[in-house]
């Protein structure tokens, strides 16, 4: 295993067969109580950086890693949603850390879900905040905004063409991330345009988008096609303590997803925030951190 140190936050680490996994590591060094966290989509392992205070605070370790094809992860294909877990213990083991939590936001909950059972014993809790859920049953599209819910229903009628139509919409974010601000605002409610509008916020937004997209549009294209495939049975093998955090005022990906999720988990808590929206994770992360790294 290869291994290269860069800035003091950041680590590159290859497998053996010289694939790259970059991460992101915030809050305190110690790595006795750590979180490995799954970005959004589209962005990267950047946007962790606005939990680092809160991490700091409440002695915890952070630590991000960008999924194939974002930021400075390689992109491979063949690709499936398990193999993330294999990218958290290659950076576990380098970093010294046994078990962790794991916490996945919105596009991320599936790696995160994923990576959980796989991991099992080495997991000690698993947080979904503002999450997808497996989309088969088109119920969970109920309070989506219209273009959300038109490349989703695309994608699983023909999969090639919406494929194809997030790939464009990416390639327009990767020219120039504030598009990607602009198409946010446009879909979002009130509650997440508020909170985008915070400069802290805006300002890791467009870095996490910018590195997020920097390879390239297929790590978005792909990350779009397997949300799309049926990873139900990723849920079901959840057999660690587990919370779902979900605003009732979420547009973006709407409630009903993080009650699928809460339903399904076995012996997932779920939390309502009320009134919140997509990005409610900003003004909630204290509460949400000091769960995620309950010792089981």
């Amino acid at each position: 295993m290869k291994k290269r140190e860069l800035k003091q936050h950041e680590c590159v680490v290859s497998h053996d067969d010289g694939r790259v996994v970059h991460a992101c590591v915030v809050g305190v060094r110690d790595f006795k109580r750590v979180i490995f966290y799954s970005h959004g989509f589209p962005a990267s392992r950047l946007e962790v950086v606005i939990a680092h205070e809160s991490a700091q605070k409440l002695g915890l370790t952070i630590v991000a890693l960008d999924r194939p094809g974002f930021g400075g992860s390689q992109w491979y294909r063949g690709r499936c949603l398990e193999d993330w877990a294999q990218d958290v213990v290659l950076v576990a083991n380098h970093l010294g850390v046994e078990r962790f939590g794991i916490l996945g936001v919105s596009g991320g909950s599936p790696t995160a879900i994923a990576a959980a059972g796989e991991l099992k014993e080495r997991v000690t809790t698993l947080s979904v905040v503002s999450g997808v859920s497996p989309v088969q049953d088109r119920r969970v599209l109920s309070g989506m905004n219209l273009a959300n819910q038109f490349l989703l229903r695309l994608g699983g009628v023909v999969p090639g063409l919406g494929k194809g139509v997030i790939t464009i919409i990416a390639a327009l974010w990767r020219l120039n991330p504030i598009v990607a601000q602009l198409w946010f605002r446009m879909l979002l409610p009130e509650a997440d345009i508020a909170i985008g509008r915070r400069p802290e916020v805006s300002r890791v937004m467009v870095r996490a988008i910018r590195e997020g997209l920097r390879q390239g549009v297929q790590g978005a294209a792909n990350d779009f096609e397997l949300l799309l495939s049926d990873w139900r049975y990723l849920v079901e093998r959840i057999r660690v303590p587990s919370h779902v955090w979900h605003g009732d005022a979420d547009t973006y990906v709407p409630l009903g997803m993080g009650q699928l999720l809460a339903r399904d988990i076995p012996g997932a808590v779920f939390h309502k925030v009320e009134g919140g929206g997509h990005f409610m994770i900003v003004d909630r992360l204290m509460e949400i951190l000091e769960t995620a790294s309950a010792r089981s």
